[in-house]
């Protein structure tokens, strides 16, 4: 079993205690930025219902995420294609 951290960290305004394996920096940091996205959802929606802010912060974070999962797979496939051609035109040279 891993050890676990402990910490206090608040949300929208509202406190919450997690145990973690993550280091507390990192959770505290985390915190921050669902805060800072659920206020910022607040500021432009006006929404009345904390969980609806929250599921609309989640869903933007997962969109953010999902966006840069994309932009490194096409870079992947992009590098690995130049690869292929650094590869093959060095099979041609040594074949001279």
């Amino acid at each position: 079993m891993s050890d676990q951290n402990e910490a206090i960290v608040t949300i929208f305004g509202s406190e919450y205690r997690i145990k973690t394996d993550v280091d507390l920096d990192r959770l505290k940091h985390l915190a921050d930025l669902v805060d800072e996205k659920m206020r910022e959802i607040h500021k432009s929606m006006s929404l009345p219902s904390t969980t609806k802010i929250a599921v609309i912060a989640c869903l933007n974070f997962l969109d953010e995420y999902l966006t840069r999962i994309e932009e490194l797979e096409g870079r992947e496939e992009e590098l690995k294609g130049r690869l292929r051609e650094l590869i093959d035109r060095l099979d041609v040279a040594l074949e001279i």
